[in-house]
Order: structure tokens, then sequence, then C-alpha cells
């Protein structure tokens, strides 16, 4: 059956109402007119309202279904302008490109609201009026989404799998079917990760209890794959475990189950890292400026939290006259950082700037020159890393050694990171599943490079 808009407790109430036989095994009677509920003084009643509670999880299941429909129009429309997807499943026979449009905004402004505004309409309140129209509109819609698309077989694996309330296997689906496409990972994906959660909805199949190792997330992606229909993102079985991994990472950093600041707290416990902390302690207050590209992404997936998050907490946690500040985008080269954010960070006045940016091109290493001189030119201490293994320089690592030459020419202090990486006992668990981006055990190790070059306790050769 294909999966149309309604609520869990109508549901319920339907599936009540089909059931078979009585105890007694008698058929059940014929229908008759339910007979009014009569008060004390034998005036018929009016029947009770519904419990508070039942119509908040009418509610959220009408909110995450409105979700779901309004993400698969989405997926519709990227289908019929990409030229990718299933006729069958991405067809929607001849709705309008303006109507799809319509039920992606009603999601975006739905999912911008104040997660405050709506818990408020969960909760039937006035203040969440405007959340339930959008609600309203796009289920009003009536777009049916067929059994192949894969939100559709990720909530029947949750239903074979899963002891849980139909809206909690939903929200789930939900947010799966979001990160599977990719390109809105940065936006709508954490805005409806940060409304569920607020709602007490579960975000990812850690908290239903089910499996979600690497290994097992593939074994899910090779079941799963074969069962959707061809759509216009990837849903190989890499596909399923690579997005299963990115739900489970963001979902235990917004729960605060594994998130920089409990790495940040284990550091403290190492013996190296609490012999730097008296040293930390005491350096002056100071601004410390951080630019650089995915790997310093606060946002990523990859891990709990990038190096500069971690160390940034530690930073917080033992000496906050230390101000961090951090500008960061994915892919940032050495031209756009010149050209995006050095006026901004040479107006903020830090003491320090570290920099890791991408430098592969003639022109990026001019830029990263230029970056160099101007620091200098500003009284601004500016340092980067001798090589970040990158997934460019891992495989290529003359390109890393380049850029730290130009660096030094520019007046850069090169931190010399490469041989610790090299020798680093759990290197081969760095890597995770993109084949670019680092795991935890990296950013821990970087980390702690960091915080020594901070705290006086390791040098910078000339």
């Amino acid at each position: 059956m294909s999966r149309r808009p309604s609520s869990p407790l109508l549901a319920a109430a339907l599936l009540a109402a089909s059931c078979g036989p009585s105890s007694s095994g008698s058929p059940p009677a014929p229908a008759s007119p339910a007979a009014p509920i009569a008060s004390a003084s034998g005036v018929p009643a009016e029947p009770p309202p519904p419990a508070p509670e039942d119509a908040r999880v009418a509610r959220l299941g009408r909110l995450v279904e409105a979700s779901i429909v309004a993400t698969h129009a989405h997926h519709i429309l990227l289908a019929r302008r990409g030229g990718k997807g299933d006729v069958a499943c991405y067809g929607a026979g001849a709705r309008p490109d303006g109507d799809l449009d319509a039920l992606v905004e009603h999601q975006r402004a739905l999912f911008s609201t104040d997660p405050a505004a709506l818990k408020a309409w969960a909760d039937g309140q006035p203040a969440g009026a405007d959340a339930g129209r959008r609600v309203d509109a796009i289920l009003a819609a009536g777009l049916t989404i067929p059994e192949r698309a894969p939100v559709q077989v990720i909530t029947a694996y949750l239903r074979r799998t899963a002891r849980a309330p139909p809206q909690h296997l939903s929200a789930i689906a939900n947010l799966w079917q979001i990160v599977l496409e990719v390109d809105r990972d940065g936006d709508i994906l954490q805005q409806v990760f940060d409304a569920y959660i607020a709602l007490g909805l579960p975000v990812y199949a850690g908290q239903l209890e089910l499996p979600g190792s690497d290994a097992d997330l593939l074994a899910l992606g090779k079941d799963l794959a074969p069962r959707v229909c061809p759509s216009p993102y990837d849903t190989t079985p890499e596909a399923f475990q690579i997005s299963g991994r990115k739900l489970s990472s963001w979902a235990e950093r917004k729960l605060h189950i594994r998130d920089a600041a409990l790495i940040a707290g284990e550091l403290l416990a190492e013996p190296a890292i609490k012999a730097i902390v008296p040293e930390l302690r005491v350096l002056p207050p100071q601004k410390i400026a951080v630019v650089g590209h995915s790997f310093t992404l606060e946002l990523h997936w990859a891990s709990p939290g990038t190096f500069v998050q971690i160390a940034g907490a530690v930073i917080a946690r033992e000496n906050p006259k230390i101000e961090l500040r951090q500008w960061a985008a994915g892919g940032l080269t050495a031209s756009k950082a010149e050209k995006q954010h050095l006026h901004e960070l040479i107006a903020w006045k830090p003491e320090q700037a570290l920099l890791v940016l991408l430098t592969r091109k003639d022109d990026d290493h001019a830029a990263l020159e230029r970056i160099g001189r101007a620091l200098k030119a500003a009284k601004i201490d500016g340092y980067v890393f001798d090589d970040v293994m990158d997934g460019v320089t891992r495989k290529q690592p003359e390109i890393a050694k380049r850029a730290a030459e130009v660096a030094r020419k520019a007046g850069l202090k090169v931190i010399e990171v490469k041989a610790t990486l090299d020798a680093a006992p759990d290197r081969s668990s760095f890597l995770s599943l993109d084949g670019i981006h680092m795991r935890e055990p990296y950013h821990r190790l970087m980390a702690r490079e960091w915080l020594e070059l901070l705290a006086g306790a390791r040098g910078i050769k000339p």
C-alpha cells in the first residue's frame, strides 16, 4: 500500500475497528449509532475530549508525515530536473512543479520556525498556529509515496526490527530520507534534527537499540538497496551505509552522547595534557582565529568534533580568557579564504591565526603567500600545519611540501605534524567511510598537537 498522509491515532482506531471476532467467538454485531453518554442527572452528556497526550501524539504524527511528504516532493523535483529516478516512484502525474515547490517551501518555513513554537503547536497552544497551518497545507496536497520509495523501504525495515510508536519510526525514516539526498545536509536536515529532538522524538536507530557498526550498516544497505526504486540520488549499499553513519554521528553529537566537550574531558584526563594544563591556564588573554576547510568544520559528520572544537573545549574550560573564533567552509582554498575572510580576520585583531587551507594550484600558492604577508603586517602570528593528510596530500605529499615552503617564505610558522600522524599506532582508523575526511582518533591527535603548541610544550622549526 502506498503511503498517504494520515494520523497515527486514526490508523490505530481503524485497526481496532477491523479486528476479527470477539473473545466469545461470535461474529461482530452490526454497526449501530452510539448511545449518548448520560450524566448523573440523566441528561445526555458530551463525549469526553481526547486526552491531551493522545492529541499531542496525533499532532507529532502529522508533523512527521508532512515532512516526509514535502521531502518526497523535493525528490520528485530532483528527478524531473536531473533526469534521474524511476517515473513510477517520482512521476507524481501531471502535478505542476509549482505545486511541489510550494510543499518544499512549507517544509522549509516549518522547520525554520523556532523549535519552541513547534513544541507549542504539538502541545495544542495558540503560539504554534502557523506551524499547524503549514502541516495541514502539506497533507492536504494528497501526495502519494510509492512503496518502493526509499522512505517507505526504510520505514518497513524499522517496523520489522524495532518496537516503537509509529511516529518514532517515521521520524527516523524521514531523517534518513533527507540525508540520502546529501545536498541539504547543512540546512533542512539539521533543522529537522533539532526540531525532532526538541519534540522528544528519536533521531537515529541507536535509540531503538538497533545495531549500528559500519559492518551492520553495510549489511543493512545490501538488504535495502535492491528493494528501492531508482532514485535521483545514490541508493547503493554504500550510500545506505554512509547515510546511516551520518545520522548516528550527528545524533550522538546533538544528544551529547559523544561530542567535542566529552572528548575534551577525556583528553584532560590524559597525562600528556594534564602536564600542560598549568601552562594553558597562565596564558594571557588573547584572540585566536582559525580559517579552514572541512577538516575544521564543526558541522562535519565524520567525527564527534574536529580538532578545533575539541581543543577549543579544553581551552574554554582551562582558560576562558582566550577567545577562539572560526571561519570555515568545505573545500576552502587559500584563494577563497583571501577573498572571503582575510579582511574580517584582520579586522578582528587576533594575536594568532591558524590556517588549514587547500593549496593545489599556483593561484592558491600566491594567495597563501599574500595572506602570510598580510598577517605579518598586522602583527598576527600565522600558523599552518606541514600536512593534514587531506584526500590529495596523502597520495601526493609533494603538494603539502610545496605549500609549507610557500608558507615559510611568507612568514607563516609551520607546525610539523606529518611524522607524528604517519607514526600513529591507530593511523589505520583515521579515514572515514567517504575516503576523504577523518574520524575521531585523528582529531584527538591533532587537538593534542595544537594544544601543546599553544602551551609552549613544542617548538617550531625554522
